[in-house]
């Protein structure tokens, strides 16, 4: 008996909560200005957030609720327009998580391009850390669709009264906007409706993508003729090897060559002939850009590059060099998988399942073997690209049990009552990582040949650093340690003694303040003397012509920006200031 009481009792409350709801949705007007006030929430969030005027905070309220009202006025019928703006609620949802991730900004270009070149293990990763925001989104609007639905259903209708008083009342704030948005744009000439006024911002930060993306899929085509037409000049009297290694998520602050208080860098501390770049900054935050930028003449003053250049491994191919390409990272349908193809060899270590949307993970150093293979089987002068998975959230993940060195270290949750602990894990893996970097070193000193290697990640990280409480990268606007980072390069002692002046200009210029994008191409070239016409002195860290530039950072619409003014904040700029880096504007 009783649990039949109790279930006529569930029936009821169920009974009585859908009639509230009919009834509620049965108020048109009300409904009108909630549909209106959820889609804003996104709105008065940037109030708070965005560099904004006084007048240009007004705009960004006034503008889309004109539009807002006009919309949503259209139709007699309540609920069919908003669920026609479905897919602008996923953006709204999108634009929520995106506060919650790294409280400020929209959604920019990189980030919609994130998404298809990232595989599901880091996405899951991801989310498994971000699910009180999808709670949050979740709450906001899948009642608003379950709400239009329902007035859909039920027939409910708006008065011609009313909808003309709503679609007047529309165009007249729509007018009064656009005199707004003019008079901004003459008081601020940087002001623009693209960039400034969300959804629109957000829209035509999709579009950019989607163009973007398509550019980067007819690459084989527009890239099909290219050629360096690269030679040398000269070979040295024994073998040669030229490796680039390209680090994941490796920050500065957090090693020990650079000033970190823990021992992360044992072994690369007694290696003679490194040479140490304190003052190098990559120009994106972003793999699926720093790393193509990494691997070709293309920089931020330069982009345009990556539609028809080919990469620096052609160049070494057709100087006469094999060339190798390692890889322990996924294959993500970006720049960087066609770099790899142009390769000789081409060798990933990190398996996939599940028809390539899940990976097994992989150490880096699964792929030294194989480099000790090739440096003992081919008779040829190498060039070796690295693409390692470096210092990747999980980083637990990153390394063996044996470099658990700094403990505990077994939190993933990313919350700040786990700060030490993701520390400890992040600091393992650049244990990690030295251990990585001096095996390699050593196979190259056992060659005998003469070689150089050059490291670099392709951008920092967030580590919760101070009380912005920050974490991974890739934010549209980055911080100080997602851009700097740990720089080097090794040359062998036959190295030296076959162009002593290279490794001294090296040592020379690593007080420089640099770009480690723009740079390494050029200075990979020099450093095996390959003559193109793509080559440019000014870029390379081995060559006397070498220049101090301003250092500039890809924006997101692919323009180069000042690093110092691409939207650091105070805590960045005090980090920049305390380390004793270069931030001249001139």
């Amino acid at each position: 008996m009783d649990s039949v009481k109790v279930s006529a009792h569930s029936t009821s409350v169920l009974t009585k909560l859908s009639r509230g709801i009919v009834n509620f949705v049965k108020k048109p007007k009300l409904l009108f200005w909630l549909f209106i006030a959820l889609n804003l929430v996104p709105n008065f969030c940037l109030l708070f957030t965005e560099p904004l005027s006084g007048l240009g905070k007004l705009i960004l309220i006034l503008v889309p609720l004109s539009i807002y009202m006009i919309l949503f006025s259209l139709f007699k019928r309540a609920g069919i327009m908003q669920l026609i703006l479905i897919p602008v609620l996923v953006l709204h949802a999108f634009q929520l998580v995106l506060f919650y991730l790294f409280g400020e900004s929209v959604i920019a270009v990189d980030m919609f391009l994130n998404l298809p070149t990232t595989n599901a293990s880091e996405a899951g990763e991801l989310l498994g850390n971000i699910w009180p925001s999808i709670i949050i989104v979740c709450v906001l609007y899948i009642p608003v669709i379950v709400l239009a639905s329902i007035a859909v259903h039920h027939k409910v209708k708006r008065t011609a009264v009313f909808r003309k008083q709503m679609i007047t009342w529309g165009i007249i704030f729509f007018i009064v906007g656009s005199g707004l948005v003019a008079f901004e744009k003459h008081r601020d000439n940087s002001y623009e409706v693209k960039t400034d006024i969300y959804p629109a911002n957000v829209m035509y930060n999709l579009y950019y993508a989607c163009v973007k993306w398509n550019r980067s899929m007819n690459y084989p085509i527009t890239s099909k003729d290219f050629t360096f037409e690269a030679s040398r000049d000269s070979v040295h009297q024994r073998r040669e090897i030229y490796v680039l290694v390209i680090g994941e998520a490796g920050r500065a602050e957090n090693w020990n060559l650079w000033g970190y208080h823990r021992e992360t860098n044992p072994l690369l501390k007694t290696e003679d002939n490194l040479v140490l770049y304190k003052d190098a900054l990559t120009q994106s935050n972003t793999t699926h850009k720093s790393v193509p930028l990494i691997l070709s003449a293309a920089d931020a003053c330069h982009y345009e590059f990556l539609y028809t250049h080919k990469s620096i491994v052609t160049a070494f191919k057709e100087a006469g060099f094999k060339t190798i390409f390692l890889s322990n990272q996924t294959p993500n349908r970006s720049f960087t998988d066609y770099f790899a193809e142009e390769a000789d060899i081409h060798v990933n270590v990190r398996p996939q399942a599940d028809g390539g949307l899940i990976t097994v993970n992989k150490f880096d150093g699964e792929m030294l073997p194989l480099l000790q293979q090739y440096v003992d089987s081919l008779q040829e002068n190498l060039f070796v690209v690295f693409h390692s998975y470096g210092s990747h959230f999980n980083y637990k993940e990153r390394y063996p049990e044996e470099f658990a060195r700094f403990q505990p270290a077994n939190a993933t949750e990313v919350e700040y009552k786990n700060k030490d602990q993701l520390i400890n894990a992040y600091d393992n893996s650049i244990l990690y990582t030295d251990y990585f970097l001096h095996s390699l070193i050593g196979i190259l000193k056992n060659s005998g040949a003469d070689a150089t290697m050059i490291y670099s990640p392709d951008h920092g990280e967030d580590l919760l650093d101070d009380n912005r409480k920050r974490f991974l990268h890739a934010s549209p606007i980055p911080t100080y340690y997602q851009i700097h980072i740990p720089f080097l390069m090794w040359f062998s002692d036959n190295y030296i003694k076959a162009r002593p002046e290279k490794f001294e200009v090296a040592r020379y210029n690593s007080n420089a303040p640099i770009s480690s994008n723009a740079s390494i191409f050029h200075t990979l070239l020099e450093m095996a003397e390959i003559n193109t016409p793509y080559f440019d002195a000014s870029y390379s860290l081995v060559n006397p012509e070498f220049v101090r530039r301003p250092r500039m950072y890809l924006g997101d619409h692919d323009q180069p920006v000042n690093y110092y003014e691409v939207g650091l904040k105070k805590e960045d700029k005090e980090m920049i200031l305390k380390r004793g880096m270069d931030h001249s504007i001139q």
